[in-house]
């Protein structure tokens, strides 16, 4: 195939013949984050179902999971996401009610997580087509209301220290 041919296929499939450098750019941060957040999806859940969940914390294998909040354990004061990696545990072992006990907003956070892997393959796979602008919008504003909720969520528990 020469290079006529190749321009030809690029008008087709993209309805012009060439990208500007800043779309390339604009592709390439995406294709990044997409696999970035994939990643970290994927690590997140699969360390959900190899800890085991206990009410002073997480267990590997038996051993302690060392890692803890730093506001809490410095300050005593529980931060919005204090449970949540118990309940993520829980909730990968089909245990809803103990994720729920761990962190009232866990099983949304952690369908989030579940719901993000297909949707970033999918616009992995999109590639320089992108995903819908519909799809993208009600994602994010999922994302929004989650992140809100965990505000939310964190501001009442403060609120009840206070008050």
């Amino acid at each position: 195939m020469d290079l006529t041919e190749m321009q030809e296929m690029a008008v087709l499939r993209s309805g012009r013949a060439f990208a500007s450098p800043a779309e390339i750019a604009a592709q390439e941060r995406a294709t990044g984050t997409h696999i970035v957040v994939l990643s970290i999806c994927v690590a997140t859940l699969a360390g959900a179902f190899l800890l085991r969940p206990a009410e002073d914390g997480l267990s590997l294998f038996g051993c302690r999971w060392p890692f803890c909040c730093w506001l809490h354990e410095t300050l005593g004061i529980r931060c919005g996401l204090c449970g949540l990696s118990r309940s993520f545990c829980s909730l990968a072992r089909g245990d809803i009610a103990a994720g729920l006990h761990f962190h009232r907003l866990g099983p949304a956070v952690f369908a989030l997580f579940c719901l993000e892997i297909p949707y970033r393959l999918v616009a992995l796979a999109a590639g320089s087509r992108g995903i819908d602008a519909k799809w993208a919008r009600l994602h994010l504003s999922v994302v929004a209301l989650v992140c809100a909720a965990i505000l939310v969520n964190w501001m009442v528990y403060l609120g009840g220290l206070i008050l």
